[in-house]
């Protein structure tokens, strides 16, 4: 299994077993990463359905990046703001969610 499917697994089982810490962000973002490992994934934090699916779709927030980017940005060798700064990701969508984003990456390490 590859690096980025572990890290959406993780993500997954992190959400569902905090779900109370997440209903109050009420949202869905789509992560879509170019790369060997890439794909297209949705991260949603909306009551009763919270919890991350391998698909595309609407998003309020998009997050666009490399597989090895967003394994970097997850095991924190990489900082969202530099990563943002130097190009490394590019955000479309609810730009407050965008911020939220670098802490439910933490809180899913």
């Amino acid at each position: 299994m590859s690096r980025t499917r572990e890290i959406f697994e993780k993500v997954d089982r992190k959400l569902k077993e905090r779900a109370d810490e997440y209903r109050d962000v009420g949202a869905l973002y789509k992560i879509v990463l170019g790369g060997a490992d890439g794909g297209t994934w949705l991260i949603d934090l909306r009551p009763g359905s919270i919890g991350v699916r391998e698909e595309g779709g609407e998003a309020e927030c998009t997050i666009e990046t490399r597989d090895e980017h967003f394994v970097n940005l997850f095991d924190g060798k990489l900082s969202p703001e530099n990563a943002l700064l130097t190009g490394k990701v590019k955000i479309s969508g609810d730009m407050l969610l965008a911020m939220r984003f670098g802490e439910l990456l933490k809180k899913s390490r």
